[in-house]
């Protein structure tokens, strides 16, 4: 039994991906995070503490970049907490909590807003999992995003624009699929794809994020030393954000990125990560957005029990 905990805990933490509900350029933040995993065993916990800093001062025309003579700086950071638990040998439940902070500085003038973010709860469904009988893992999720965090913070009296604040101030759903596939008996190498669709729902400025959809593809590689190493290859596309049902001007459009990543095991159950977002190709809507030029990452993953 002491084997394959090992082995599901490699599972779970050297196979982590990310995935974004929105948008890098609005105002909520990598909200799926760590729970882009292999789902936890009956009575198994699994919990998880992210940051990320993200610099979205990158302006792009199309699938160009291009220099910004505006002198803007534009960043988030957020910190997002996770706790998931299993229910019996397949079903498994998720939840996550975020808090974030805003900053954008145009020739001098800054604006910043900060506090709880949104939130998601998620129920999984594992057909199957890793072990010493099976090389595959299989998941699909239903969830949740819920607006508990303010998106009404004003700046000298005046509410900021949507990017900005905490939270979208909308519910929204989310429907994701991962799998996974071991390529030695230990599972220390894998090969993994995920995917999800968020559909946004309109808040009470009656502006709507605009929905999206993502997918990745990654391998990950568990060293017999506590090192590990993950490379992964993520797309995602936005459609156009909308206010009074209307479609607003450059918003939306397509990325393409590649995350790599480093993972140490503390423990057998505890480990630390360390990951980057690094732009492939961008092709935004409409003349120029600012968007995502890097994010780095620290994570902090424990599972225990089961």
């Amino acid at each position: 039994m002491k084997s394959l905990s090992i082995v599901v805990a490699v599972a779970l933490i050297a196979i982590s991906t990310k995935v974004y509900a929105q948008t890098c350029s609005c105002a909520s933040v990598p909200m799926l995070g760590t729970m882009q995993t292999a789902s936890p065993r009956d009575k198994q916990w699994f919990i998880a503490s992210t940051y990320e800093f993200r610099d979205i001062s990158e302006l792009v025309s199309g699938s160009s970049t291009i220099p910004d003579q505006t002198g803007r700086d534009r960043t988030s950071q957020a910190l997002v907490l996770e706790a998931s638990r299993g229910l019996t040998a397949k079903w498994s439940f998720s939840a996550l909590l975020s808090l974030v902070a805003h900053e954008r500085d145009v020739g001098g003038s800054t604006d910043r807003a900060s506090g709880l973010g949104d939130a998601i709860v998620m129920l999984r469904y594992s057909p199957a999992t890793i072990s010493v009988y099976s090389k595959n893992a299989l998941s699909f999720g239903l969830g949740r995003q819920l607006p508990i965090g303010a998106d009404d913070v004003k700046n000298e009296g005046l509410t900021l624009s949507e990017d900005l604040q905490p939270s979208i101030g909308a519910y929204g759903g989310i429907v994701w699929a991962y799998y996974a596939r071991a390529l030695n008996e230990s599972a220390g190498a894998q090969v993994y794809f995920s995917t999800s669709h968020t559909y946004n729902g309109e808040n009470d400025r009656d502006y709507q994020f605009g929905h999206s959809t993502t997918a990745s593809i990654g391998a990950s590689y568990q060293t017999q030393t506590p090192w590990g190493f993950s490379l992964e290859l993520f797309y995602r596309h936005a459609q156009r954000d909308k206010r009074d049902s209307v479609d607003i001007p450059n918003t939306g459009g397509q990325w393409l990125d590649v995350m790599p990543a480093v993972q140490y095991h503390v423990t057998e159950a505890l480990a630390l990560k360390a990951s980057a977002t690094i732009p492939v190709a961008r092709d935004l809507n409409d003349s120029l957005q600012f968007t995502t030029k890097y994010a780095m990452r620290l994570s902090l993953l424990y599972l225990f029990g089961g």
